[in-house]
């Protein structure tokens, strides 16, 4: 294999697995994802990716090891980003700004299940995919469409035909930014989602960059 090929097969794989560390992070903190955190390295493949591309993070993977190490146990870390979690996505006083569904994102004050969460499903329907362990929540939930990039990212494609990165420009990207825009606003003390959305955004701008 030469250096280039070598070099396309990292960032392949290092995207792949962006792509699911970006999952399980919107899903919600688990035990095994920050006992992995503790132990350091967990987002080395955005080191891969923003080398590979020649995009600089700007300092955002420190200031989030920063906060991780801040944290002298798994047990606390998950404390913490649970709590971060609930107040950001799930139930605030103060109303819940930055949701993780699409469709909220299609005008202002804009409901759930609009038409993203129906054209997410027929994607999902048209890939023979099932959403029967996803019924919990709408299709256009952030982790659910993360999960349809890394099955279109998997896909055997040619140079002229990749849907993942159509995907990630035309779809994700426009409300991603949004989303990553208004956690940027906040002034509370968990800036980790909000520094987590900042790299998912540079992650589907290199995913875009594909075509």
């Amino acid at each position: 294999m030469d250096i280039e090929n070598f070099k396309d097969k990292r960032l392949e794989t290092a995207l792949l697995d962006g792509v699911q560390i970006m999952c399980k992070l919107f899903w919600g903190p688990d035990l095994d994802s920050c006992r992995h955190m503790i132990k350091g390295n967990y987002f080395k493949p955005f080191e891969i990716i923003f080398i590979e591309s020649g995009k600089k993070p700007s300092g955002t993977l420190d200031n989030i090891n920063s906060i991780i190490n801040g944290f002298d146990s798994f047990q606390s870390l998950l404390e913490h980003l649970n709590e971060c979690y609930v107040r950001l996505f799930v139930n605030s006083k103060e109303g819940i700004t930055s949701p993780l569904y699409e469709s909220c994102y299609e005008f202002e004050n804009a409901p759930m299940m609009g038409k993203a969460a129906l054209l997410m499903k027929e994607r999902f329907e048209s890939k023979g995919l099932s959403m029967e362990n996803r019924v919990h929540e709408p299709p256009d939930h952030l982790a659910i469409e993360l999960e349809y990039l890394f099955f279109l990212l998997q896909e055997n494609v040619g140079p002229d035909d990749n849907p993942a990165a159509f995907f990630a420009e035309k779809t994700m990207l426009p409300w991603v930014i949004v989303f990553n825009q208004r956690l940027k606003l906040l002034t509370d003390d968990c800036k980790f989602y909000s520094l987590a959305s900042t790299i998912l955004v540079l992650l589907l701008e290199q995913i875009s960059n594909r075509k």
